[in-house]
């Protein structure tokens, strides 16, 4: 009866943040993972993807959720981009991108894409005006 007061539900454990299935620390294939989905997006982001409003986009960073159904991806903006531009072009690239990353990894489920905005790019001199 005493241990009983002790237990947490699943619904206070989910808030919490906590998983019943996962260790503090990612496992070394979480990590092989989300390094290998780092890879891909990062070489089809560069090379097949050919919408201008993506044009000086940089893909910032990657991390895999713990249960594995979405990737948060980081991207910095140009200072001249228009923000909504850019994310209506990420949002119409992320189908074409999963079924890219579907045909690459073998895996069970292919994740979610989810790009977030880290920041922007700051001026350069040459385009500050300065002698280039």
């Amino acid at each position: 009866m005493s241990s009983s007061k002790h237990r947490r539900t699943r619904a206070s454990i989910r808030r919490s943040g906590s998983s019943l299935f996962h260790a503090e620390a990612p496992s070394a294939r979480h990590l092989r993972v989300q390094s290998t989905l780092s890879e891909d997006v990062s070489l089809l982001f560069r090379s097949e993807l050919s919408d201008p409003r993506l044009e000086g986009v940089t893909l910032t960073s990657c991390e895999l959720s713990p249960e594995g159904r979405t990737v948060r991806i980081g991207y910095s903006l140009p200072h001249d981009a228009d923000p909504a531009a850019v994310k209506e072009a990420l949002a119409r690239a992320e189908g074409f991108l999963r079924s890219r990353l579907a045909q690459h990894l073998n895996l069970k489920r292919t994740p979610h894409l989810r790009f977030v905005l880290v920041g922007t790019a700051p001026r350069t001199e040459a385009e500050d005006g300065g002698d280039a």
